[in-house]
């Protein structure tokens, strides 16, 4: 059987004071967001988020992306390229292909 989650994207522009990823947390959780992409993550900080697990890949430059992923939703085969541009990782039910 299919599990359907919800996903999301957001450029959040190196946030890193705690009250701007507070809201972050805030609005992910009031949307029920199971899974968010970010792009230009400055710090890994983001595993602050109650609830969420973050996957935080910074590049040589300080910038990078992040995957949070709600607690229950196990993320495996997580490939970080050393650029920070860009995440790969596989869960369970995903088809490559």
């Amino acid at each position: 059987m299919a599990t359907t989650h919800k996903i999301a994207t957001l450029n959040i522009n190196g946030l890193s004071s705690h009250t701007r990823i507070a809201m972050l947390g805030d609005f992910i959780r009031k949307q029920e967001i199971d899974i968010i992409l970010l792009q230009e993550v400055m710090q890994p900080v983001l595993g602050m988020i109650r609830g969420y697990i973050a996957h935080v890949n910074i590049g040589t430059n300080g910038r990078g992306t992040a995957i949070l992923m709600r607690e229950h939703i196990p993320l495996t085969n997580i490939m970080r390229p050393p650029s920070g541009r860009g995440m790969t990782a596989d869960t369970p039910g995903s088809v490559a292909g």
